[in-house]
């Protein structure tokens, strides 16, 4: 009986140093980014599209805003909406939108389980011009509704990720509505409306009313 404890403690060391050293890593697994507001529109000045923590209370959703992935989304105006993206991967968006006839309320962690709306690509920060992106610039953020204007006259929303070309024009609409874009060379530039703008004034480097550039 002892030499078969003798067996057995050996053997249930061995198993709970195996346990504990795969611990950190399944934990790392199983742990779920946090997801920033990259895009944000409201069509009422207190905004409607909200978040909450638990039982907490709801709080206005900022662009921004950096959310856990248990935090709960809720969004009570059809035309209302926000965009995210993973903290550690900004290639994949995740929308969420109002809807007119009910009210939209669901977790981050759910909407991440159903995989990103869409996957984007931006310019390498570089001296050089990245030639995949020359005569475009990308959209990296924006707050307010915002069109893109194409050559044929057609508007489309500006959502995040979006590539808009030269012979296109922008219009931000709102005061205080912001955008933030990539150039070619993978700087950024932010513009504050409201304003209509070229896309070429833009990669000209010509000056625009309220023009900022971030470096």
């Amino acid at each position: 009986m002892e030499n078969r404890l003798f067996l057995v403690r050996p053997f249930f060391l061995v198993l709970v140093l195996v346990v504990l050293l795969f611990m950190p890593s399944m934990t790392q697994a199983e742990s779920v980014d946090n997801l920033r507001v990259v895009g944000l529109y409201s069509e009422t000045a207190a905004g409607s599209v909200s978040y909450r923590l638990g039982d907490d209370n709801w709080k206005k959703v900022n662009l921004a805003d950096e959310l856990p992935a248990e935090a709960e989304i809720l969004i009570d105006v059809a035309r209302d909406w926000v965009e995210f993206i993973s903290v550690t991967n900004p290639n994949a968006v995740y929308e969420v939108r109002g809807e007119k006839d009910r009210v939209i309320q669901v977790t981050l962690a759910t909407i991440l389980a159903g995989g990103p709306t869409r996957e984007v690509t931006f310019p390498e920060a570089s001296a050089d011009i990245d030639p995949a992106f020359a005569n475009t610039l990308v959209v990296k953020e924006y707050l307010g509704r915002q069109h893109y204007i194409r050559e044929d006259g057609r508007r489309v929303e500006i959502k995040y990720g979006d590539i808009l070309e030269v012979g296109g024009d922008v219009n931000i609409i709102g005061i205080n509505n912001t955008l933030l874009l990539a150039l070619p060379n993978g700087e950024d530039t932010i513009i504050i409306g409201p304003i209509r703008f070229t896309v070429e004034t833009i990669l000209k480097g010509e000056n625009l009313y309220k023009y900022l550039n971030v470096h």
